[in-house]
């Protein structure tokens, strides 16, 4: 009879000590292990790719002219996908949206 519950084999759920992200520590990774055996490591976005990403998008003219192809080509790091940029460039597209609208509005009052 099998057992149901909880019950999991400790040689596939164990991570390498080193992989292990502790509370409060401070790293330059851009992986972050997970948790979850089926999805993919978190990918985090540092200071210094945001700055390489921002060079690469307005290298190729802007947010709305440079195509994640593109800044993937010049970014040139093997850890970032099309996704990653993918979904940054939305993101990026989004704020700049926001800082255009604010700039607009007349004495500092924003529009609903």
């Amino acid at each position: 009879m099998k057992r149901r519950g909880n019950h999991r084999n400790s040689e596939k759920y164990n991570m390498p000590e080193n992989s292990k992200k502790y509370k409060g520590e401070t790293s330059s990774e851009k992986v972050v292990s997970c948790h979850d055996l089926n999805r993919k490591p978190r990918f985090r976005w540092t200071v210094e790719l945001h700055e390489l990403f921002v060079k690469a998008v307005n290298e190729l003219g802007g947010p709305y002219e440079a195509t994640p192809k593109n800044i993937v080509k010049l970014m040139d790091d093997e850890d970032i996908t099309p996704d990653h940029i993918k979904s940054h460039l939305q993101k990026y597209r989004q704020s700049k949206d926001i800082m255009s609208t604010t700039r607009r509005t007349s004495k500092g009052k924003f529009l609903l």
